[in-house]
């Protein structure tokens, strides 16, 4: 069966009972165009457990938008990601505003990374409109920001490991009354395969650039070196927890020194062998008496650090494969034997896969009318 074949499966009679969700996308880069694909090809089987059709109203990116407001056909979505894919624009210029005659229920969709997006965003809180989010930096941004964004009406669990259920986990943590006291986690596959390499006794520079030539970093490794990207994470679940934190509060470890900043690509990646002896050092430092490399986070009394830590070889964060991401919550019940969410915390597809299902489960709070949590709280 092929993708574009999988919604007539069911008849229009059948289509007539079930619920039709508008949806907005914002982003058609890899993760954007993963979710059209993927929301084309679950048609069935979220018409059969969910009674639920996305209909896909809208697609934007930073150059171009296009609408149709019956919904676009199956194989015309197909087209255009598949033009998408060879860099064609969809047609009209950006979007600057959200249509007038965007429906009331309409879910708009953030798989970019750009700020740019915050107006749309927040036009759409105002309209009473639901938003899911992969983007972070919305809600890692001014605490305005999070204020106007993370309601009863906001998903965002792919924002802090793909489809990992860390957002909802901790929620549920809050829903059950547990006090949760700290939360340690390494949020960065890219820094996580770094740290194995020095394990192994690689040189940083030598690590780096074959961490570019994997794919496993930016275009430019600076964006992962410098750990914003494990911080904003990290941000968003301490916001969850009520702290009122900025990423200027952020303790945040930078694995190459602000003069390289200045340097192009090229010659960063040349000059980063100057960082092997200090790195060495801080390798020997961090994991003598056996203990192991990790880039984490630590959330806890209000304070957030991210950064070089030596961990026990036995603890959850020992324990995980250098490329995956685990987030480990110390709570009142789970004091023992901490709860921890650990497996593949990046990739396209898999990234889509978290968003389709913050779709579904904010699709049917819309539909009942019910007031899910809000996803914040008051530490004690």
């Amino acid at each position: 069966m092929t993708l574009h074949l999988a919604a007539e499966l069911y008849s229009p009679s059948d289509m007539s009972t079930l619920q039709q969700q508008p949806l907005l996308l914002l982003g058609l880069g890899g993760v954007g165009r993963a979710l059209v694909r993927q929301i084309v090809a679950t048609r069935t089987r979220h018409a059969e457990r969910n009674r639920l059709r996305f209909v896909i109203v809208g697609l934007a990116d930073s150059a171009s938008s296009l609408f149709e407001p019956a919904g676009f056909a199956d194989d015309h979505l197909i087209t255009l990601i598949e033009r998408k894919a060879q860099g064609e624009r969809l047609g009209d210029g950006p979007l600057h505003s959200l249509p007038d005659d965007l429906p009331a229920e309409t879910i708009v969709v953030d798989t970019s990374a750009s700020e740019a997006t915050l107006p749309l965003l927040l036009a759409a809180k105002a309209r009473g409109m639901g938003v899911v989010l992969a983007n972070k930096l919305p809600l890692a941004g001014p605490l305005a920001w999070w204020d106007a964004l993370a309601d009863e009406r906001s998903r965002w669990e792919t924002t802090c490991g793909a489809a990992l259920p860390v957002i909802s986990t901790l929620n549920t943590l809050l829903d059950n009354g547990d006090d949760v006291l700290r939360i340690e986690g390494a949020l960065s596959g890219t820094l996580g395969f770094l740290c194995a390499q020095l394990e192994a006794g690689r040189p940083f520079g030598e690590a780096v650039r074959e961490a570019k030539a994997l794919g496993y970093t930016e275009p430019d490794p600076r964006q992962d070196l410098g750990g914003l990207d494990a911080a904003r994470k990290a941000l968003i679940l301490a916001r969850m927890l009520g702290y009122r934190l900025t990423m200027a509060d952020v303790s945040v470890e930078s694995l190459y020194p602000a003069e390289m900043d200045a340097l192009s690509v090229e010659e960063f990646l040349r000059a980063v062998d100057a960082l092997d002896a200090p790195m060495r050092r801080r390798l020997d430092e961090l994991t003598a008496g056996g203990r192991c490399l990790r880039y984490a986070a630590e959330i806890a009394d209000g304070r957030l650090r991210v950064g070089l830590v030596g961990v026990d070889p036995e603890s959850k964060l020992g324990r995980i494969r250098s490329s995956d991401s685990i987030v480990v919550f110390h709570t009142r019940y789970f004091s023992d034997n901490p709860l921890a969410v650990s497996g593949r915390g990046a990739g396209q597809e898999v990234t889509a896969s978290g968003v389709l299902g913050d779709l579904v489960n904010l699709a049917r709070a819309m539909r009942t009318g019910a007031a899910p949590r809000r996803a914040l709280a008051t530490q004690n």
